[in-house]
């Protein structure tokens, strides 16, 4: 189960992905939120961190 994460106004969740969604970068907020370090996002797919309940 997943919980509900307010965000304040000062938090900007930021990813970039190359043409075939593999992540290149993710700045602290993100990785936050997503509950992964940099080293564990980069190089994957940007849908490990989608919700299970969200389309592809």
């Amino acid at each position: 189960m997943s919980k509900e994460i307010v965000l304040n106004d000062y938090t900007f969740l930021v990813s970039e992905t190359d043409e075939k969604g593999i992540i290149l970068f993710a700045n602290d907020d993100f990785c936050k939120i997503a509950g992964y370090d940099i080293d564990e996002l980069i190089g994957k797919p940007h849908s490990i961190i989608r919700h299970k309940d969200m389309p592809k």
